[in-house]
């Protein structure tokens, strides 16, 4: 039989072996996740575009801090959602992600209850990425400097029509949630694609269009446009000068484009806690604000999982009112 001592001293070395066991699997447990191979990352727009040049610059550095490269895949159609739904329907293992706007992950259950193949719960948000302001702009002929005068000239000139580069993009929907909150109705007329937009707009032929910074800043410093009022909370860094809708009078209003990083839904917490440390790391980078002023965008640092979650449901919320008090109807 053993003795006392022996039986304690086995009972110890029990314990200390158990305890060791225990650390070694916790240890593993919280081991971040790294992907093994290269990574897909899907962008809902044909190569040479704003969103492909984010995803590119988003894309390429990822992959220098995961250590696999991260290969964008462009998946255009529908606004982004043929994209979405590819997403969606991807194995949640880390190893397919994509970049998502307001038009496929916001707006679209709203302007199209047919969309059933996914649905907002079919993503894990991962964290914004990208936010750009919108620039209300008209006609250096139209006898307005801001949103006042443009409110009148509305008013009596109801002929006065804007343009749009597709119905229920989010172009569209800023404009009609300003006239709504303004409380005055305008024509708008669908083009195909924004460059025509521009040509009839200086030309004469619609009044107004609100158009992102980066092509609304240019024509206005040529003066080949005017610029009446910014869309976001914040006045655009490239247009310091051109106050924002809120300053105007308009309380509340924030309506910026804005781009996001999402997984399939399921994907395990540590690989959606991967991404978003490895993205965080990507988007404080002083390299990175220069790469996105180049395309009017400002990066969105430190927003979690949860805060984009909200954000989103917000997002939906705005973009749905606005859908149903202007009775947009999809193409």
């Amino acid at each position: 039989m053993l003795s006392t001592q022996r039986r304690k001293l086995l009972t110890h070395s029990t314990l200390i072996a158990a305890a060791a066991l225990l650390g070694t699997g916790a240890v593993q447990a919280q081991a971040p996740w790294k992907p093994e191979r290269p990574v897909k990352l899907l962008v809902g727009f044909a190569p040479g575009g704003s969103a492909d040049t984010l995803a590119r610059l988003i894309g390429e550095q990822l992959g220098q801090k995961l250590g696999q490269p991260v290969v964008v895949d462009n998946v255009p159609g529908a606004g982004g959602n043929i994209m979405a739904q590819r997403l969606a329907t991807s194995t949640p293992d880390g190893y397919t992600l994509g970049i998502g706007a307001a038009g496929s992950m916001a707006i679209t259950f709203d302007l199209n209850p047919a969309v059933t193949h996914y649905k907002p719960e079919s993503f894990a948000p991962v964290t914004m990425l990208a936010t750009q302001p919108n620039v209300v702009i008209v006609n250096t002929n139209i006898p307005a400097s801001n949103i006042a005068e443009l409110k009148a000239y509305i008013q009596r000139t109801p002929s006065a029509s804007y343009g749009i580069a597709g119905i229920g993009i989010s172009n569209h929907l800023i404009a009609e949630a300003m006239l709504h909150r303004m409380d005055v109705k305008m024509a708008a007329v669908p083009y195909k694609g924004a460059a025509p937009v521009i040509t009839d707009l200086m030309g004469g032929h619609i009044a107004m269009t609100v158009d992102n910074i980066t092509t609304a800043a240019s024509l206005v410093k040529e003066g080949k446009v005017k610029a009446l009022g910014v869309t976001t909370a914040k006045r655009a860094p490239q247009l310091p000068n051109v106050p924002t809708l809120q300053e105007q009078g308009i309380k509340g209003f924030d309506m910026p484009t804005w781009q996001g990083l999402f997984l399939p839904a399921s994907t395990p917490a540590n690989i959606q806690q991967a991404y978003f440390d490895a993205v965080q790391d990507v988007l404080k980078s002083a390299s990175t604000a220069e790469r996105m002023a180049v395309l009017g965008s400002q990066p969105v640092v430190g927003m979690k999982s949860a805060d984009f979650v909200k954000y989103l449901a917000n997002d939906r919320k705005q973009w749905g009112e606005t859908i149903k008090a202007a009775d947009i109807k999809p193409q």
